[in-house]
This record gives structure tokens, C-alpha cells and sequence, in this order.
């Protein structure tokens, strides 16, 4: 009998101790809301966008968390909202292709069906500058009147952890991981870029840049967290 209430207690400080090694990369409190500006390669304002926790739920070893998108153009015209998952498991931390889905893009196409297909990206809890991560993709089908009108499809590759850096904003300083990647975007025609983002635990993404070919396109930077 005593040999079964201390395995409990082991099994339940193990399940604790998997939690905690599970790193998430959003704030875990719901109502949260965080504020990012997009700005050309010559420091122009070109849009904003907003991001809130809608929903964050914790069970044992899990944790879940919806998040809305709300864009705006660089005149503070409302583009549309999406939502999408972040999720900690098991020591590893993912979140949908969603999250990268352009929506000016499919605002053309509100009056239609849309069909998505997603990976999720996936980060481990313990990350290390030099790890090379898994890559992700997300497939978008238009349809109208059964037909499929449109398709596109967004890979992002060739991602790796480069550095552990601080990064200051308007928003304050984070410690963040800088992460490099390519992101491709197929349509009738294919667009390559180059990424850097600094991500931090508990927050989420601080800085963005956008290069082509070597050439700064834009950037990105998280400018408050309410």
C-alpha cells in the first residue's frame, strides 16, 4: 500500500515536472491582447495588426491557447480577423499554420468557400542556438459553386535558431531566440523570402524582418501588450 501512494506521488510530480518543461510562446492569460506595427525598409508605416488571447486552457501536461488576429491597414482600415491554436505538449510547443496566412489576401474571396490545410510548426522545450527545427506548410482552396477557383500554398523551411538575444520595443525588453527561416508562397506564381523573428517565452514574437535576395523588404515589431 505504501508502495502505491509513493509511486502516485511520482507519477504526479513527473507529470508536473513535464508541464513546466513545456515552453509557450504567447502570453497564458486570457483577455490578453498584443499590438504590432509592419513598417516598409524605410521605416513607413504599412499596416498594424492585434493579437488576443481568446481562450487559454491548462490540462496536466497540455496546454491550449485560441488566438484572434485582427488586421488593419496602414489607415487603420479593418481587414478581417482569423483565429487560430497554440498549443504545449509533451515537451514541445506548436503552433498552426494559420497564424501565417495572409488575410487581405483571402478578403477577396469572403463570399466564397475556403478550405485550409495546416501543419503546425513545432518548437522543443529545450531549444539551443544551432538546432534546426521542423518545417511546416499550409495549403488554402478557394471554391466557388463547387469549383476551385484559387489555390495557394504557404512553406516555410529551413528554419534554425541562431541566437539568444535581448530585443527592446515600445513594448519593453525581452530576452528572445532568434529564429531564421524561408517562407514560399505558391500561387499561379512563387514568392521567396527570408525571415529572422526573435521570439520570447510567455510573449511570443517581439521583432520580424523580411529580407529578398538580401535586401531588407520590412519589418515587424510587438509595440504593446495590454
Amino acid at each position: 500500500m505504501r508502495k502505491l501512494f509513493f509511486a502516485g506521488l511520482f507519477l504526479i510530480a513527473y507529470t508536473s515536472i513535464i508541464a513546466q518543461d513545456c515552453a509557450f510562446y504567447y502570453p497564458q492569460k486570457q483577455g490578453t491582447k498584443l499590438e504590432f506595427k509592419n513598417y516598409d525598409a524605410k521605416d513607413k508605416l504599412t499596416g498594424s495588426y492585434t493579437q488576443t488571447i481568446k481562450e487559454y486552457n491548462q490540462d496536466g501536461n497540455s496546454s491550449t491557447a485560441v488566438i484572434e488576429t485582427q488586421s488593419f491597414d496602414k489607415k487603420g482600415k479593418d481587414l478581417g480577423t482569423k483565429e487560430f491554436t497554440a498549443k504545449c505538449e509533451n515537451g514541445v510547443y506548436s503552433v498552426d499554420m494559420k497564424s501565417y496566412l495572409d488575410q487581405q489576401t483571402l478578403s477577396a474571396y469572403e463570399e466564397m468557400d475556403i478550405e485550409m490545410k495546416s501543419d503546425n510548426l513545432n518548437i522543443p522545450a529545450d531549444l539551443n542556438v544551432g538546432d534546426e527545427l521542423p518545417n511546416g506548410s499550409l495549403v488554402v482552396s478557394v471554391y466557388s459553386e463547387g469549383m476551385r477557383v484559387m489555390g495557394m500554398t504557404t512553406s516555410i523551411t529551413n528554419r534554425k535558431v541562431e541566437a539568444k538575444e535581448q530585443i527592446t520595443t515600445e513594448a519593453g525588453t525581452f530576452d528572445c531566440y532568434k529564429i531564421t527561416y524561408t517562407i514560399t508562397v505558391s500561387t499561379m506564381f512563387s514568392v521567396r523570402m527570408e525571415v529572422a523573428e526573435w521570439i520570447s517565452e510567455n510573449v511570443g514574437m517581439v521583432k520580424s524582418e523580411t529580407y529578398s535576395r538580401g535586401k531588407t523588404m520590412g519589418y515587424t515589431l510587438l509595440t504593446a501588450i495590454n
